[in-house]
Formats: structure tokens, C-alpha cells, sequence
């Protein structure tokens, strides 16, 4: 439905664009993210993503908006897009739905700064790992309740580390609809909470 849904911006552009305008352009929207997307050839495409503060090399629902944008405008029933990190996203039409797959990248062992812990609000973690690829952070609490109830520190939490774009919590679901929830908090790259992706 028109104006309902998770908000992503997608700019289709003909020619190469610099990533200060596209950075500029995305800052500008303030959507968590904006894709730019470029035909390559026949179902190829380029797509680069941009927070309102940085690039980023993958985000699934604007890949999704672009994916569907894509389908509603021309005629081909599978997409390839190759990001900034020349990684291959691979999306079809199967009837009315959209099927995206996406690499699957490794963790590591990471030790969480209590500073950052404190942070968040949390007492004790389940499970912690490192996405060296998305520079991302995650962490497994115990409840999704707790996980619901969180409300961090948004200025003791970007001073509590560098170097990453972002913090997933993640909890098994208290619900026998779905297997878990997360939330994102990523102000050192975007916004303070990622409303849609992580």
C-alpha cells in the first residue's frame, strides 16, 4: 500500500554519479538508506547504498524497493545487482513475491567493552560475535522482552568504540510466529536506530 512499509529511497541514474553527490542526495532524503542503481547490461545493475552519513556495502530492503522498481518497469524476472564490494545480489520474481539471495559472511570471536554494554542497558549476554565484513557487532540477550525494553545511551555508546558502523542485539523470540527479533543501533553510521535492517 502507498505510504505504508519500511521507507527506502531509490535513485535510478543513468550515468555515474561521485559518492560526495550521492552521499550528499542521501543525507539530504534522511531515509536509513538510499540506493543508486545503474544498468550495467540486460539484468546486471550496479547498486551502491548511502546512510545519511556513509556508504554501506549491503542493505536489504533498499534492494528490495530497487528490486521491485526494477520489476514493475521492465521485463526481465531476475536481477543481478554487484555492490561496492563487487559482491553479487541475486533477486527473482516468483509470481508476485520477490526472492533475494544475499552473501553469507563469517563472524569472530569478540570481546564486548563493558562501557558499550553499559551503554545499551545490558546486564548479561547470551553470545557475542564480530562481522569483520559489515563491521558490525553482535549481541545475543536472553529475552526479547529485555530486547524490547532497551534504551541506550546514544552518546555514551558512539564514544564507546570506533571503527564499526553498527551494533545488531538479537533475542529468541517470545512468540511461536517468529524465531527471533533484533534491533540495530548504528549512530556511528546512520541513525540512532535502524527502524528496518541491521
Amino acid at each position: 500500500q502507498k505510504f505504508k512499509g519500511n521507507p527506502a529511497a531509490v535513485c535510478m541514474v543513468e550515468n555515474d554519479l561521485d559518492s560526495a553527490t550521492m552521499q550528499s542526495i542521501a543525507t539530504e532524503i534522511g531515509f536509513s538508506e538510499t540506493a543508486f542503481v545503474k544498468q550495467i547490461i540486460g539484468n546486471s545493475y550496479s547498486i551502491r547504498f548511502f546512510t545519511p552519513k556513509i556508504e554501506i556495502p549491503l542493505c536489504g530492503h533498499a534492494t528490495l524497493a530497487s528490486s521491485k522498481i526494477i520489476f514493475d518497469t521492465t521485463s526481465v524476472a531476475s536481477i543481478t545487482f554487484i555492490n561496492c564490494n563487487k559482491d553479487e545480489l541475486f533477486v527473482e520474481k516468483v509470481e508476485n513475491k520477490i526472492r533475494m539471495q544475499f552473501p553469507v559472511y563469517d563472524t569472530e570471536e569478540i570481546d564486548v567493552p563493558q562501557i558499550m554494554l553499559d551503554a545499551l542497558g545490558i546486564d548479561q549476554m547470551v553470545d557475542k560475535r564480530y562481522s569483520p565484513h559489515n563491521r558490525i557487532i553482535l549481541i545475543e540477550i536472553k529475552t526479547a522482552l529485555e530486547l524490547a525494553n532497551l534504551k541506550p545511551d546514544f552518546a555514551a555508546l558512539v564514544n564507546s568504540h570506533t571503527g564499526i558502523n553498527g551494533v545488531l542485539i538479537t533475542a529468541l523470540s517470545d512468540s511461536q510466529n517468529f524465531d527471533f527479533h533484533y534491533r540495530y543501533f548504528w549512530p556511528w553510521a546512520g541513525t540512532n536506530e535502524d527502524p528496518v535492517t541491521g
